[in-house]
């Protein structure tokens, strides 16, 4: 028997193997180049970041507000006088100084006063009338309040006022009503 010793996977005892390169997969993708803006985008950025900033200040001004009393009943005085929309441009423009119309002024032609809508009305003769059409004539009138009740013991509620007839009415035939008060007209069934 022979004794040799162990062979090594090294050619020799101090150097490592040659390193392998890695598997495909292994290897990040090189970084993408980076791309630079062009001037078109430059523009759109600033132009938005402007309108933007305008649109900003106009809210913050619409929130402070201006709480004075004079300028409040000066912008009440003129409501006909409308701003004209402010369209942004692209192209850089020169600031005027802002212009205010004068308010116009424009005086109705007079008519005369309708008479004031009477408070009372006369109350009609209802009895013997279908209940439907007393309950017309008094909406009519303009009486505002109108109630039906019973005189029957089987039919005690008035549910169809075209299926009763007037019996009595709360009010005499002649006597003066408001309009907002309470007028009871007493019916029976027809059969």
């Amino acid at each position: 028997m022979t004794t040799e010793p162990p062979t090594s996977p090294w050619p020799s005892p101090h150097q490592p193997p040659a390193s392998q390169p890695p598997p495909p997969f292994l290897v990040p993708p090189p970084p993408a180049p980076r791309r630079k803006l062009g001037t078109g985008a430059i523009i759109g950025i600033v132009i938005g970041a402007v309108v933007l900033g305008c649109c900003g200040l106009t809210g913050v001004a619409a929130l402070v507000g201006d709480d004075d009393p004079a300028s409040t009943s000066a912008k009440k005085v003129a409501p006909t006088a409308a701003a004209a929309p402010v369209v942004p441009s692209l192209l850089p423009t020169t600031a005027a100084a802002p212009t205010t119309a004068a308010p116009t002024v424009s005086i109705a032609p007079t008519t005369p006063a309708a008479p004031p809508k009477p408070t009372t009305v006369v109350m009609p003769n209802l009895v013997g009338m279908n209940a439907a059409i007393a309950q017309d004539k008094l909406e009519k009138l303009g009486l505002t309040d109108i109630q039906f009740g019973s005189q029957d013991e089987n039919d005690t509620v008035v549910l169809l006022a075209a299926n009763w007839t007037v019996t009595k009415q709360s009010h005499k035939k002649g006597t003066r009503v408001a309009l907002d008060e309470l007028v009871v007209l007493t019916c029976t069934k027809q059969r």
